[in-house]
């Protein structure tokens, strides 16, 4: 996992390009999350004067992967604990595939014999897929394989309608830890 520390120094490069257009900002709170480290900042001149005025307002927390460091900005009304983007942040940022909630009525239906049963449960669930995509689906579910590649982006999935986490960088390795090549 990425260090408290290194999260720190990973949002603090990151910050400190705002002082061109804005106010010097600082580090006001790191904390613990699933997903890495949430990081707070507040522009210095506001924690010193207490003036809302001085405040900078509407950016949310950044999020230090644990994996990788990678930098991600947050909305300012992300629910840290419970958000729907948690479950999406595998898929979209380490390539983890999401849960397939129709992967598990196809199993069933396959392992019953009922196969025609799931491919017009696939088609119904999936309508953008062609007749064909959907028995290449139900043909990997039923031999325990990933859904095809071309098939994903079509499966049906419970999306926040907006969107609350994106990336700000690319991964930034902790100095001194091991990370495999190739």
């Amino acid at each position: 996992m990425v260090s408290k520390e290194w999260a720190v120094e990973i949002v603090e490069r990151h910050v400190s390009g705002w002082e061109v257009h804005g106010p010097d900002m600082v580090i006001i709170k790191v904390s613990p999350h699933r997903l890495g480290w949430v990081v707070h900042s507040q522009s210095e001149r506001y924690l010193r004067s207490g003036e809302i005025t001085d405040a900078v307002v509407g950016h949310g927390p950044f999020l230090v992967d644990a994996v990788d460091g990678s930098l991600h900005g947050l909305h300012a009304t992300a629910d840290l604990e419970q958000g729907e983007w948690i479950a999406e942040y595998p898929e979209q940022v380490r390539g983890i595939e999401r849960h397939d909630p129709l992967r598990t009525r196809i199993i069933e239906l396959t392992d019953r014999g009922r196969r025609f049963d799931a491919l017009r449960l696939a088609r119904a669930s999936a309508p953008d897929l062609s007749p064909q995509e959907a028995r290449d689906y139900v043909e990997a579910v039923a031999a325990r394989m990933s859904a095809p590649e071309h098939i994903r982006p079509h499966l049906p999935r419970t999306r926040t309608g907006r969107r609350v986490c994106w990336r700000l960088s690319g991964p930034n390795p902790e100095p001194g830890t091991y990370t495999p090549h190739g």
